[in-house]
């Protein structure tokens, strides 16, 4: 006769339930298919508007790995099956909830998982093409920025709202952002500003514009592009997924003007240069002394933020502006699980209670934020330095106040893995393929003649915009980018009117 089974505990039986619970939410939250020559990956977490999870990351992760492997498929597509959302970030209420309920080492966990991700996609070995409608926030701009072709449509909401938050800008942007024309990107990772439809093209998100009633057309050109075995070049290839997305774009509208008027982005230039304001206090001062309604204005939406969290962003950029892109995702990496473990006082668990997981309470009391640091002067540079404090392949600093020790040993054992995996062995300082618009250095370099051209002679505004029609094969978007520099960054040269001197 058998022994009667000892029925399970109920915690195991609850751990069981969560486990079931995870693989049925894992089958719906990502969807990957097979289209010809190309492998769909869609978002499909339509009730949080597609915020990534751990789960989606160790669901895309070994797919990715293994599209990278076969030769039965040509490239990448991300795309969503939620209209109102390509993705609207990393489920950072999930992480706050966690932290607050003692569970830091899931949020540890979700960080490394979310970073491994996004540094595998930032040096995949072929195409990806993100279809980006709707809100793209956060981690939704880790998904998709560091591909070289990105799409956005008359729905795209692009943001990095992180300073809001009190976190900062990641999932890699800290590399992607310092490098963006005129500092726009310092501006754009403070502020947390949006940008819209074609302004997400016009300043750097967006590689080609596309209405969202075409995607699924370019998705299926897209599939059936074939990539000649005897074409040993990459680069080919890629240029063939650029002028197939190029058969699909919208032209420019006659009346369209950019978010940012030339006066408004010489001011985002001048007061958020690092090397002249080092610190975002000088850059409030710079923005101050402006004194237009724009800095202004500026000033007010900063001070809306957390100061920490400025702190570490501004911060951040800057050594990241100087790293290639897998040291700027570790200490990425670094610097949330940084946050999560409390190494340092932050405002992220704050910020979310209040600011979201609270957002429905009829209590006033609910949402008042008690931030850790009252302004930006009261921060010491040693708690800014302490929670960048680490390298790309350390161990995080970890109190043992803030973590509980699990009897398996789990939470050890995430924290000890806490890292960046090399996938590939790819590093680089600048992004390898370009198929978006001309940048405002390649413009100034061909203007002032350090081009490798070896031209002596001045340029005309005529001549600058032929060139780059030229080079860039009539690509949506150059002429206006090409005339908006222009015009802000020119004028008349000595040798006469028609040529052009940088100002």
């Amino acid at each position: 006769m058998f022994a009667q089974s000892k029925p399970p505990s109920i915690a195991i039986a609850k751990r069981r339930l969560f486990q079931l619970n995870s693989i049925l939410r894992m089958s719906t939250d990502v969807r990957f298919h097979v289209d010809n020559k190309a492998r769909v990956i869609s978002f499909n977490r339509s009730a949080k508007l597609n915020a990534l999870s751990t789960d989606m990351c160790h669901q895309i992760v070994p797919r990715l790995l293994e599209y990278s492997k076969s030769d039965s498929n040509n490239l990448i597509v991300l795309r969503s099956d939620e209209p109102r959302a390509f993705c609207s970030g990393g489920d950072v209420v999930q992480c706050a909830k966690d932290n607050l309920a003692g569970q830091i080492a899931r949020s540890v966990e979700f960080f490394t998982a979310e970073y491994n991700l996004n540094y595998l996609l930032a040096t995949f070995n072929k195409p990806i093409v993100s279809l980006v409608n709707g809100i793209v926030m956060g981690g939704g701009v880790g998904l998709s920025v560091h591909g070289p072709f990105r799409v956005v449509c008359e729905t795209t909401r692009f943001a990095m709202p992180e300073t809001n938050i009190g976190f900062f800008p990641d999932v890699g942007t800290s590399f992607w952002l310092s490098r963006l024309d005129g500092n726009l990107g310092y501006y754009l990772a403070l502020t947390g500003e949006e940008l819209h439809g074609f302004d997400s093209l016009i300043a750097g998100f967006g590689t080609h514009y596309v209405p969202s009633h075409r995607f699924d057309a370019l998705l299926q050109r897209l599939a059936n592009i074939e990539q000649f075995k005897e074409d040993k070049s990459p680069n080919k290839f890629y240029d063939m997924v650029d002028q197939a997305i190029e058969d699909f774009v919208e032209p420019i509208p006659q009346d369209y003007k950019f978010k940012f008027s030339p006066e408004e982005l010489n001011t985002i230039e001048v007061a958020f240069d690092p090397k002249a304001n080092p610190s975002v206090e000088s850059v409030i001062s710079a923005l101050e002394a402006d004194g237009s309604d724009f800095a202004l204005k500026i000033v007010e939406t900063l001070q809306s933020k957390s100061p920490i969290s400025l702190k570490v962003a501004y911060e951040l950029l800057q050594r990241s502006a100087k790293s290639k892109i897998y040291e700027a995702i570790s200490n990425e990496l670094v610097l949330a699980n940084n946050m999560m473990t409390g190494v340092e006082p932050n405002d992220f668990n704050e910020r979310i209670l209040k600011n979201l997981i609270n957002r429905k309470s009829t209590n006033p009391e609910d949402k008042i934020i008690k931030p850790a640091f009252e302004t930006l002067q009261d921060i010491p540079d040693e708690v800014v330095n302490n929670l960048l404090k680490g390298s790309a392949t350390s161990t995080l600093a970890k109190p043992s106040s803030s973590l509980k020790e699990g009897e398996d040993g789990t939470e050890a054992d995430v924290l000890a893995n806490a890292r960046i995996d090399q996938f590939f062995g790819v590093n680089y300082d600048q992004y390898p393929y370009n198929h978006g618009l001309p940048t405002q250095l390649e413009i100034e370099n061909y203007v002032t003649g350090n081009d490798n051209s070896n031209r002596q002679y001045s340029v005309t505004r005529d001549e600058v915009l032929k060139y780059f029609d030229i080079k860039y094969k009539d690509k949506l978007g150059v002429s206006f980018k090409v005339q908006n520099v222009l015009d802000r960054k020119t004028k008349s040269s000595d040798y006469g009117e028609q040529y052009l001197q940088w100002i």
